[in-house]
């Protein structure tokens, strides 16, 4: 039976190729955001089960309590580990010390890499491999390094890595002595680069890195793990550990053993685990969003399959009348909806690469397993059972005589509540991202044009990673192609802004400050709107006066005027207000207060001759050097740097496309079937001399209704959409009438002229052949 019924369906879609191909796409579609959230799954499920003796690893957690309140932490002390080696039934133990991301210095500019310290028991205890030095170097040769294959091809490219020397900021140069192999599976212990732990000792005395190693209070950013000679020992690590409790100087300190296995999906109790994964709540509104998109990929083959049921109604009629069982024709349906989906998961595929570089924080490959290959295989499945159920069960339901009598008169269900429903739902959905994608177009487009109007390319930034800027400003203010340098983390827009509390007149403020040189205001040639500029022999160690912009003026008073002169109680100080400067060259108009922060002070912004570049990059870097020989000069050209990417407008614009032909493509259905359904209606309305235009608009007025009721919805979710953007992007973000005109009417047009590309037909309609079986 099942095999008659693949060549039936194999029949029928080589038949319809047309149809196929529409349903096919339109699953493919749906399915494509559907795989992507189900290898996110499997790659949670998977995380670290490349470790051998997976049941027998565990990690110490802490728990600390201070003041009857419990916090459970993924760290633990580092001298536990030495406590815990005497245990008869721990097997191997292994430190790790956290260090987070330092600088390594390229002759292009820094690269953040994040540093591990650990030992050569990091190799024994997990799944981990070396593709080439020994482990042991981490114990003997306190200056090796092990990098992983994906960083050593970001430093060196396709070149050996090996003995190459790298340096980095505060910890100095190393050697590398290893290459780690990528791990295969998604691991809560990233590796970017290895140091021994002999190393961190040495960085310790030097005071380039804090004292842990010996400290028992400080341990947030240390890990000890341990491989048990047993899993049945686990309870027993348990007691054990309850005799390392220690009692600390404001809290006491208790130490459990957590399964690896149970580190992934995250436990929200246990603090400093950011890559744990998602937790329980967020696999279960993944599986959510699972099946909401089967649902929506149903819809289209469900209306698309309805829109030719009585093309189909006539086989059915037939297939009944030689003996066929509803169950055998329910099978037929059923057997047809399953292979369109298995056919839809070819196309899944493609779509699916195409789309993930453009997801944000989602790095998952496909590794093609038995659980992979089955679980799309059961998801196509699941997706094809459900578009087939509902049209195979009507269809079943048909009566041979009256098919083959009164063929129009069939009515497959009263009423389209739930698919008018779900064409609203679709088409709100794609007007709210239409108005986004056309927001932020329009944001894009305007904002290029501003910066390449206004900013200019001879402006070189330079990052002083924390180090005072006198001295070096005084230098590179001497050399020749230097126009001026400005001391500021501000030009054009904030380039690092801070947030204080400000209260004035009993009115307390969240407000955003940046950093500035007094020499900027006037440098620069700013007219200030009213007050004046920071005194020229202004202290460095006592804040005394601010600047505020107008936008920040507006906000803490109703007449900026006023502001002048008064004290704001900026965090715990008392500074005057003692001048207002216009809003940001550029247009933003976010609150900000200038003040003169000297150790805060991020960036130089150096001016420079035309044509000068490269030469005054080259005596920069020089310049920098000389002063900070132990960091690498960061300098950029600040057109460059405003340059915008354009990955999220192209995202979000894709995005929308897939979700308007998906819509375009169940309403595509619907207005076919109502066409069909209203066949006999139309001929009598016709004969009694209604025209071909109120034909067509009879049938195609309920569907503008529909999308106008979308519009209702789509336009306020888009609105609200926008104005999150502009909070965060400022006030370039443009919420017109015409953006909003322009991002819904492009929806209505393209489902306006999707309804009627089957309404139309109504007007062809000829009574005679409609209504000569009445």
């Amino acid at each position: 039976m099942i095999k008659n019924n693949l060549k039936i369906a194999l029949r029928i879609l080589f038949k319809n190729k047309l149809f196929s191909l529409v349903n096919i796409l339109s699953l493919s579609l749906s399915m494509a955001v559907g795989v992507i959230l189900f290898t996110g799954l499997k790659a949670t499920h998977d995380t670290d089960h490349f470790h051998p003796e997976l049941n027998q690893l565990v990690r110490i957690v802490t728990q600390e309590i201070n003041q009857g309140e419990q916090t459970k932490w993924a760290t633990a002390p580092l001298p536990l580990a030495t406590q815990m080696k005497s245990v008869s039934f721990v097997e191997k133990t292994v430190k790790v010390r956290l260090a987070g991301k330092y600088n390594l210095q390229t002759d292009k500019g820094d690269v953040p890499i994040d540093i591990k310290f650990s030992e050569p028991s990091f190799f024994d205890v997990f799944g981990f491999k070396l593709l080439s030095g020994n482990a042991q170097s981490l114990t003997n040769n306190s200056t090796s390094i092990f990098l992983t294959e994906k960083t050593a091809k970001k430093i060196f490219g396709n070149a050996s890595a090996l003995g190459q020397i790298v340096q980095f900021e505060s910890l100095g140069s190393y050697t590398v002595g290893g290459i780690i192999q990528d791990p295969p599976l998604e691991t809560h212990l990233p590796l970017e680069a290895m140091l021994s732990i002999n190393a961190a000792e040495t960085l310790e005395k030097k005071g380039a890195i804090s004292n842990i190693s010996q400290n028992w209070g400080d341990f947030k950013n240390s890990a000890i793990y341990a491989r048990l000679k047993s899993e049945d020992d686990l309870k027993q690590l348990n007691t054990t550990l309850q005799n390392y409790n220690r009692k600390m100087d404001k809290s006491n300190l208790q130490f459990l053993a957590q399964p690896i296995e149970d580190i992934t999906p995250r436990n929200n109790s246990i603090k400093n685990d950011p890559n744990a994964g998602v937790d329980w709540s967020g696999i279960k509104t993944q599986l959510i969003l699972i099946l909401s998109l089967t649902f929506l990929s149903a819809f289209n083959y469900i209306s698309l399959t309805l829109a030719r049921a009585f093309s189909r109604a006539q086989e059915v009629g037939i297939r009944k009348t030689i003996g066929a069982t509803r169950r055998q024709i329910i099978g037929q349906f059923l057997m047809e909806s399953i292979l369109v989906s298995l056919l839809a998961l070819l196309f899944t595929l493609p779509f699916v690469h195409m789309l993930m570089p453009y997801i944000p924080e989602m790095d998952v490959a496909f590794s093609w397993d038995t659980t992979l290959i089955f679980g799309l295989l059961t998801y196509a499945v699941i997706t094809g059972l459900v578009a087939g159920a509902f049209p195979s069960w009507l269809l079943s339901a048909f009566q041979p005589i009256q098919i083959l009598r009164k063929l129009k008169n069939i009515k497959l269900f009263q009423g389209v509540a739930i698919y008018k429903a779900l064409i609203v739902v679709q088409f709100s959905v794609t007007i709210m991202l239409m108005i986004l994608v056309v927001i932020l177009a329009d944001y894009e487009i305007k904002n290029s044009a501003t910066i390449s109007s206004i900013v200019p390319p001879n402006v070189l930034t330079l990052d002083l990673k924390g180090e005072k800027y006198e001295n070096l400003q005084n230098e590179i203010g001497q050399l020749s192609q230097v126009e001026t340098t400005l001391a500021t983390n501000w030009f054009y827009k904030p380039i690092k802004k801070g947030k204080s509390s400000v209260t004035l007149n009993d009115k307390i403020l969240e407000i955003n400050y940046v950093s500035i040189d007094p020499k900027t205001i006037e440098t620069e040639g700013i007219s200030l709107k009213s007050g004046q500029n920071f005194p020229k022999n202004m202290p460095k160690n006592i804040e005394q006066y601010v600047l505020v912009n107008e936008a920040a003026a507006q906000l803490m008073e109703s007449k900026s005027k006023t502001l002048l002169g008064q004290n704001l109680l900026l965090d715990s100080a008392y500074l005057q207000v003692i001048g207002i400067i216009p809003n940001e060259i550029i247009g933003e108009t976010i609150p900000l207060i200038y003040r003169y922060l000297p150790n805060e002070i991020a960036t130089l912004t150096i001016k420079i001759k035309p044509n000068t570049e490269l030469e005054v990059t080259k005596a920069i870097q020089s310049i920098w050097k000389n002063n900070f020989p132990e960091k690498t000069a960061n300098l950029y050209n600040l057109k460059d740097d405003y340059k915008s990417s354009g990955e999220r407008l192209g995202f979000i614009g894709f995005f929308a496309l897939i979700v308007m032909i998906i819509a375009g493509l169940g309403i595509l259905g619907i207005a076919s079937y109502s066409v069909e359904t209203r066949t006999k209606e139309l001929g009598i309305r016709k004969i009694l001399g209604a025209s071909k235009i109120k034909l067509v608009w009879a049938v195609t007025r309920n569907f503008g209704i529909l999308l106008l009721v979308a519009g209702i919805i789509g336009v306020p979710a888009g609105l609200f959409g926008g104005d999150l953007f502009r909070q965060d992007l400022g006030s370039q973000v443009d919420l017109s009438f015409i953006n909003i005109s322009i991002g819904f009417g492009s929806v209505a047009i393209v489902g306006l002229l999707t309804v009627l590309s089957q309404t139309i037909r109504a007007g062809q309609i000829k009574p005679v052949k409609i209504l000569k079986a009445e």
